[in-house]
């Protein structure tokens, strides 16, 4: 049997089962009266027939009217444009929705049974295609259906690390860039397929290309890199080729983006100097944004990563972030367009986790309207687990954007199973201040303007991710990004059920193993009390954050003879204290800091003793083996689902898993030899050679 090209991740739309389900569904969908005015229309329409035609075994019968002969019939457009809908809902509620929101209710008109699916926005009813079309395939019941849905985050967008002309993606595993940059305007379908995903999950936003638009000193040592590099994109030639992909993502809601790089009026134009307080730069960016939405009027915007791991930036010019990100959100204001500035800016501190406060807060309130401060997660580098970023619930007065990674640079690189949505729950459920005076990182993000950003795309693969189940970190992401009050659970459920049906065995295994994995990436890459950056890096451009190697990042884990772990506090250098005082506290003391993070703020002896009895150095060499055998457990039940998961998809799960066993293995005993070399101290256990 010939393979597919790629795999439909959760848009399978396999047939549903159930005694009254399908009669329901096809008394509502067999016939759809959907609204042919705008472009995204058309999107709807062919969705509608795809995943119609799956789940019912027959495709409906599209009409430009209302069916008379029908029982029941789906409704699809805004109130403005139908009367059907327009007699049959709130239309005041409707038109307040937020950008991307929709209603879904079903109801009688003229003695027929109508489900109605309406918006303010053609986008809106994009997302509420795709959330009908989840909710059949999820087995859901239609009847007395009344529900309002719209996104608790303005921006939803994806940043893709792609290099153009290369094909190549940094932090990518999964084969090349989806993006053929040198190919375009030529588009194929899957194109298509990708938007499809995105707008599945309600992402309205895709920045093509890597926030790293050159390559430090390889790029002046070979003429041939400049040549490749992403800064090429704001060229005119290269602009024009990009219309027709934005008009493909234009149909499914999402607006298009590019990173930028700080010093593009020298590099894309003549000038010789990008001091962003230099008129005629002023004048250049200005320029630059005219041309960019000429060519595509609903661009969304520039991704700007500058002053850090060579990029250039405004400390080239003596100048600030604010004036950097300010310039640039000038020339994009007259269009609607906005600067997303990332924060990820070290260099000038031994400890990074310091710099990025530091250097932000005290801008608070300067940044244009337009500006968007894109912070990740925590302070380091999306490590298997670190605290929460200081910044977030401290700057009130600056549009924030929370930077999550989708790609598992730190977890495994998809090889290893790594769920990230039990991490990221961690992350927006955090309260920036206990006293009550702030918020939740989840409440940051309602404004317009402000909204998450997810780094790592797919790529090329047939899987589209590398792995089948790091699937479930895009759909987890974009689930989130639209409602970050889901909780895992019920996120889980909906991927496992869309991607692998609804056999109870399968649901109930698939589940156990994304939620235990994230646990097990942690114990055994780490040891799971706050430490970090305990892999290889390797020498110039050929780092690979795969392998273990804690000897390389001394600065991270701080091990020596009396101890292990890096003081953040107010005996050293104060990092703690950039929270507020309730949560500097409890970082201060290691009697009430979290066992998770206790080696992320203190440097303690081998031998403290922890709340359970255990010394550090054994909770260490306890939590690496545990972390083995938990990936040990992973491969069994997935291995327990063999002719239960069709051939394809479970062969690649298992031998990934059994790759992912030998590797948990090697980081153990790397990690449990370091923590010995360096402690001294044996494992109660025996587990752990001891030198002879």
């Amino acid at each position: 049997m010939a393979l597919e090209p790629y795999d439909d991740c959760w848009l399978r739309y396999g047939e549903v089962d159930g005694a009254s389900l399908p009669e329901s569904y096809r008394t509502y969908c067999a016939n759809v009266y959907a609204s042919v005015g705008a472009p995204e229309l058309g999107a709807v329409r062919e969705e509608l027939r795809r995943g119609i035609d799956g789940l019912l075994g027959r495709e409906p019968h599209l009409w430009q009217h209302p069916p008379r002969s029908a029982e029941g019939f789906l409704a699809v457009g805004t109130p403005d444009e139908m009367e059907v809908v327009h007699d049959s809902v709130a239309v005041d509620a409707v038109d307040s929705l937020a950008d991307g929101g929709f209603h879904l209710r079903t109801t009688e008109w003229e003695g027929c049974d109508v489900l109605v699916l309406t918006a303010p926005t053609d986008r809106g009813l994009v997302y509420g295609t795709f959330h009908l079309l989840r909710h059949l395939s999820l087995g859901r019941s239609v009847d007395d259906l009344d529900l309002f849905e719209e996104p608790a985050n303005a921006e939803r967008l994806v940043n893709h690390w792609d290099n153009p002309f290369r094909r190549s993606m940094e932090r990518g595993y999964a084969g090349q860039s989806l993006f053929d940059f040198e190919a375009l305007p030529n588009l194929d379908d899957r194109y298509v397929d990708y938007a499809r995903l995105l707008a599945s999950v309600g992402i309205n936003g895709v920045v093509l290309n890597n926030v790293n638009t050159e390559i430090p000193d390889r790029e002046s040592a070979n003429p041939a890199m400049s040549e490749l590099a992403g800064w090429r994109l704001l060229e005119s030639r290269y602009l024009e080729d990009l219309t027709g992909l934005a008009a493909l993502f234009r149909r499914y809601g999402i607006r298009t983006y590019l990173s930028v790089n700080f010093g593009a009026p020298e590099k894309v134009g003549d000038l010789e100097t990008s001091d962003p307080t230099d008129e005629r730069v002023e004048r250049w960016w200005a320029e630059k944004a005219d041309e960019v939405y000429d060519l595509i009027p609903d661009f969304g915007g520039f991704v700007v990563k500058a002053d850090s791991e060579g990029q250039p930036g405004p400390y080239n010019y003596d100048a600030d972030h604010v004036d950097g990100a300010n310039v640039l959100a000038r020339a994009l204001e007259p269009h609607g367009g906005r600067v997303w500035w990332r924060a990820f800016v070290y260099g000038s501190h031994s400890d990074r986790a310091v710099q990025q406060y530091e250097t932000f807060e005290p801008l608070d309130g300067e940044f244009h309207d337009n500006v968007t401060v894109q912070v990740k997660n925590g302070p380091i580098d999306f490590q298997p687990r670190e605290p929460i970023s200081p910044v977030f619930g401290q700057m009130p007065d600056t549009d924030l954007g929370l930077e999550l990674q989708i790609t598992g640079e730190y977890t495994g690189q998809h090889v290893h199973a790594c769920y990230h949505v039990p991490m990221w729950k961690e992350v927006l459920e955090f309260d920036t201040d206990p006293e009550g005076h702030g918020k939740r990182v989840k409440e940051l993000f309602s404004d317009p303007g402000t909204g998450l950003a997810g780094v790592g795309g797919p790529g090329a693969d047939p899987n589209w991710t590398g792995h089948y189940l790091a699937q479930a970190n895009l759909y987890g992401y974009g689930r989130l990004a639209w409602n970050p009050d889901l909780d895992t659970a019920t996120i889980t459920d909906e991927w496992v059920r869309q991607t692998f049906g609804h056999d109870p065995e399968v649901v109930e295994t698939v589940t156990d193993v994304m939620h235990d994995s994230w646990p097990a990436v942690v114990d055994y890459t780490t040891g799971g009390l706050g430490l970090m950056h305990m892999m290889y890096n390797g020498e110039a451009r050929l780092e690979n954050h795969y392998d273990p190697n804690p000897e390389e990042w001394p600065g991270y884990h701080g091990a020596s003879e009396d101890g292990i772990g890096v003081d953040r506090n107010a005996r050293a250098n104060g990092f703690a204290q950039q929270y507020p005082d309730a949560l500097a506290d409890r970082y201060d003391d290691p009697e009430t800091c979290p066992e998770e993070l206790l080696l992320f703020f203190h440097h303690l002896p081998w031998d403290h003793e922890l709340d359970d009895g255990r010394t550090v150095v054994q909770t260490l060499y306890d939590n690496c083996f545990a972390g083995v055998e938990l990936a040990e457990t992973l491969r069994e039940r997935w291995r327990s689902l063999d002719g239960r998961v069709d051939e394809r998809r479970f062969r690649h799960v298992a031998e990934r898993f059994d790759e992912q066993v030998v590797q948990a293995e090697r980081w153990a005993e790397t990690l449990t030899a370091f923590f010995y070399d360096h402690s001294g101290v044996p494992d109660e256990l025996g587990r752990v050679p001891r030198d002879e």
